[in-house]
């Protein structure tokens, strides 16, 4: 019988299998996807260079622990953030535009933040003035957070740290979560489907390939997918429940083009914001000086445009483009060269990124916690600080083994 087993081979059941075969537990690391990385994924093959199609920034340097871990795997990443345009209806915004919508943007990003911080669990919409800036910073903060301002909590925003240049992973964030996962044994096309604690000396998950028992399971999955795609015998507790279902899964999509010839000008890792009305969308122009764009569609216009399909989702980003570059650019793209992301729909996700609703104030610290000792939980939505998050999924993956360690005496000599 295992010590553990582990839910979800995405950065949390990574670093949750390194930190076992460090403490000498006996582990198994199973997940639903042919591959690992879950919400980090990188393609390789379809531009010739690699494209990220979920995260791809390493937050916060300074905290990030996987900083140093790319340092010593040689994964290249920008010392840099991408400079920003701002855009709206169509045009660029002259530099006095762009400067006053920005800093209206960050002016009402610290209401939020003031409010959270005061202990005030609302919506993000309740702490917001009317302003002429009022919808770039509605697409902005669905961006971050995944989901309306009506939706979001403002004491979980204010929670989230967030210190320092983003820096984006030129080799990839798929390709280093996947580089970190190298030395661990992991079994992809295996999803569990019933998680079953009724008896007293192990817990028994029964999976697509059989049934496997283990002293402690962890579930590394995110809260879409314990929501509706597990079961549990016996039922969690209603504590627990609560804690899932106000961390629903927030939405950022993404579609990639790329072009046959640099229709850009002299942009290149570039972001554009568009600021196209009742939409939030970012646009990632020329990364690293190639011929493509990665456009991100956020929030409950992600998640409707993506149910459309990858045919909407390409032809709504070619529209934002032309809008700005000119009609001519879309002789210059390449329709076989069209990689779509639809998190939202995917059965194994469900959502992009977990986002709190407002009041009562956190719920991921509920959903940190344990079940009976044995049932035990990972991943950015259980991270108090880095929430959403790669970094923080990795974190909570080795402080919810040594938590397994300390309580269920499962530490080897």
């Amino acid at each position: 019988m295992h010590d553990v087993l582990i839910i979800g081979a995405g950065a949390a059941g990574i670093a949750a299998a390194r930190r076992c075969s460090e403490l000498r537990l006996e582990y198994r690391l199973i997940d639903a996807k042919s591959f690992p990385g879950g919400r980090a994924l990188t393609d390789n093959a379809t531009f010739g260079v690699p494209v990220d199609l979920g995260a791809h920034w390493l937050h916060s340097p300074a905290q990030n622990p996987l900083k140093p871990l790319a340092d010593a795997l040689g994964v290249r990443y920008e010392t840099r953030p991408y400079a920003t345009r701002w855009a709206r209806a169509g045009r660029w915004l002259a530099e006095d535009e762009a400067r006053d919508c920005e800093r209206a943007v960050d002016a009402c990003f610290a209401r939020v933040e003031a409010a959270g911080r005061a202990g005030r669990d609302c919506a993000a919409a309740d702490v917001v003035a009317e302003g002429a800036w009022r919808a770039a910073f509605e697409a902005e903060f669905a961006a971050k957070q995944g989901v309306a301002t009506r939706a979001g909590s403002t004491v979980d925003y204010a929670d989230y740290v967030w210190e320092g240049d983003d820096l984006p992973v030129t080799d990839g964030f798929g390709n280093l979560v996947a580089a970190l996962g190298a030395d661990t044994r992991i079994e992809c096309d295996t999803p569990a489907t019933h998680v079953d604690a009724s008896r007293g000396d192990r817990v028994r998950i029964t999976t697509s390939r059989g049934v496997i028992d283990a002293r402690a399971v962890l579930l590394t999955v995110s809260t879409g997918v314990l929501a509706a795609a597990l079961r549990f015998t016996p039922e969690l507790p209603d504590w627990k429940r609560s804690a899932i279902e106000r961390l629903p899964m927030g939405s950022c999509n993404k579609v990639v083009l790329g072009f046959e010839r640099a229709a850009f000008g002299d942009l290149r890792d570039c972001l554009v914001l568009p600021g196209r009305a009742g939409e939030s969308v970012e646009l990632l122009v020329r990364p690293a000086g190639a011929d493509l764009v990665a456009c991100m569609v956020n929030g409950e216009f992600g998640r409707s445009l993506a149910a459309a399909g990858a045919e909407a989702m390409a032809a709504h980003a070619l529209d934002c483009l032309c809008e700005l570059f000119g009609e001519s650019l879309r002789e210059a793209a390449l329709s076989k060269r069209i990689v779509v992301a639809d998190w939202d729909h995917d059965p194994y996700m469900r959502g992009y990124v977990s986002a709190a609703l407002p009041g009562p104030a956190r719920a991921r610290r509920e959903l940190a916690r344990d079940v009976d000792g044995r049932i035990w939980f990972a991943g950015e939505a259980t991270h108090a600080r880095f929430m959403g998050d790669v970094h923080g999924a990795w974190l909570s993956g080795i402080d919810a083994v040594d938590a397994i360690a300390r309580r269920s005496s499962l530490r080897r000599r």
